[in-house]
């Protein structure tokens, strides 16, 4: 009750002593009359102080309850944000994903073309009777052991040398492909191995260095045996690109470990050149 209130009650308690007061005196009924007209109306301002406060506090009633919802909302409203928020990193995130993963996609294309190309480089080759394949992610060249060696030798035949020597020419003649690294690799078929090497891994190791040092050895120089009249004394490929490496029968490509037919045992003796894939073309190739 606010002090409004207060002063109009004690008016009304004043009037009411003076207004018995007035009559007990004997006062007129004219005077009688003002006196109860002042009264009245110290109630009817009573009542409409009540009214208005009943209504002040309705409405502000009414203010709390729209506030209390207004958090409400508000609250409902950063959680929402909040959400929208984590689905935005979310959708960013798979954006960023999407798109390297679109780009690595463009680089293995580029990169299975340009192994495309150097296969079909390669094709050349076939004419001599040899075979360009891709085999373990590799782009090889499968040349013929018994055509490269003579049975149980690691010394190569002066048919062997000439067959090299036009790998190797058809490697020098195209930028392309002499920058590439590349590895010889020897096999044998499942046979045991009888001569001084004691296994099929150790014939095979020999095999692919003698072909590595004839590729990589310069024509001008002098030939690490006397050679005969007319054959070839290497290929002149930048050695630091080439290695050498020999799996024995460890990887036939006709038959298994176990079981070859001679036609099988034919295909196994080979010596494998194999092209090296740098990084961006580790990837499985579909080359045909």
């Amino acid at each position: 009750m606010n002090a409004r209130t207060i002063s109009s009650i004690a008016l009304a308690v004043a009037l009411g002593f003076a207004g018995t007061s007035i009559t007990g005196c004997g006062h007129s009924e004219d005077e009688w009359q003002a006196q109860l007209a002042k009264e009245k109306k110290v109630q009817a301002d009573l009542d409409a102080e009540r009214a208005a406060h009943q209504k002040t506090q309705a409405e502000l009633k009414k203010v709390q309850a729209e506030v209390a919802q207004l958090k409400k909302d508000l609250a409902a409203y950063e959680d929402l944000k909040k959400a929208f928020g984590s689905e935005k990193d979310k959708a960013a995130k798979l954006e960023k994903a999407l798109a390297e993963a679109e780009a690595r996609a463009k680089a293995l294309e580029a990169a299975k073309k340009r192994l495309e190309a150097l296969k079909k480089k390669l094709d050349e080759l076939k004419k001599f009777n040899l075979k360009v394949a891709v085999r373990h992610n590799q782009i090889v060249i499968e040349m013929p052991g018994d055509v490269l060696f003579a049975p149980g030798s690691e010394l190569l035949s002066k048919e062997g040398k000439e067959v090299l020597l036009k790998v190797a020419d058809v490697i020098k003649g195209d930028a392309d492909l002499v920058k590439r690294s590349y590895q010889v690799i020897g096999h044998t078929d499942n046979a045991p191995y009888g001569g001084g090497f004691k296994d099929n891994v150790g014939l095979s190791v020999m095999r692919a260095r003698e072909v590595y040092e004839f590729l990589t050895r310069d024509p001008s120089a002098a030939p690490k045996k006397p050679a005969k009249k007319d054959e070839p004394v290497g290929g002149g490929l930048p050695a630091d690109r080439w290695s050498a490496a020999g799996y024995g029968d460890l990887d036939p490509i006709a038959g298994t470990r176990e079981s070859q037919t001679p036609e099988e045992k034919k295909r196994n003796r080979r010596v494998e050149i194999a092209i090296l894939p740098d990084a961006s073309e580790l990837m499985k190739l579909d080359v045909e």
